[in-house]
C-alpha cells in the first residue's frame, strides 16, 4: 500500500456489467486518474466472469504495463462504439520498471478491458469483435 492509500484508503470502484457475445462480465470502473492509476495492481486473483473496465475521457493510443501485478490477464482495447481495436493475451506480470514492457495498440482506442488470462482464447475475443457498453450509457 503506498502513501496516497493510506492517506486517502483504497479508491472506490463502481460495478457495471459488459458483455462479449452474450457473455457477461462484472468489472470494476476505473474511470479516473487514481483509478486508472491504480488498476488491479497488487490484487491476488480475478474470478472467472469479472475485471476491470477503464474508461478514458477521449479515444488515444494508450498503453498499458503489468507493473506491481500478480497474475496474468488478457487486455482488449475497444474504440467509442465497444469495437475491439486490440487484444494482448496472457499478458504477464512484472517487478520492475526497467523489465516492465509497455504494449500500446496501433490504432485509438476509448475503453480498455483487463479479464483473466485464458479469457480471450475462451471465447474467441479477437480484433473486430464487439463487447456490448450498453450499461455505460452515462459515459
Amino acid at each position: 500500500m503506498d502513501f496516497l492509500d493510506l492517506l486517502l484508503g483504497e479508491p472506490l470502484y463502481e460495478r457495471r456489467t459488459v458483455s462479449y457475445k452474450g457473455t457477461r462480465f462484472n468489472v470494476e470502473v476505473a474511470d479516473s486518474f487514481r483509478k486508472v492509476s491504480k488498476g488491479l495492481m497488487n490484487r491476488t486473483k480475478l474470478k472467472k466472469n469479472e475485471g476491470m473496465l477503464f474508461i478514458f475521457g477521449h479515444p488515444g493510443r494508450i498503453g498499458f504495463w503489468m507493473l506491481h501485478m500478480k497474475f496474468s490477464i488478457d487486455i482488449i482495447w475497444l474504440d467509442e462504439e465497444g469495437k475491439i481495436v486490440y487484444v494482448w493475451e496472457y499478458a504477464e506480470p512484472c517487478s520492475s520498471i526497467f523489465s516492465c514492457r509497455t504494449v500500446t495498440p496501433n490504432r485509438d482506442a476509448k475503453y480498455v478491458v483487463e479479464l483473466r488470462a485464458g479469457t480471450a482464447k475462451r471465447l474467441g475475443i479477437r480484433i473486430g469483435g464487439r463487447f456490448d457498453l450498453q450499461q455505460l450509457c452515462n459515459y
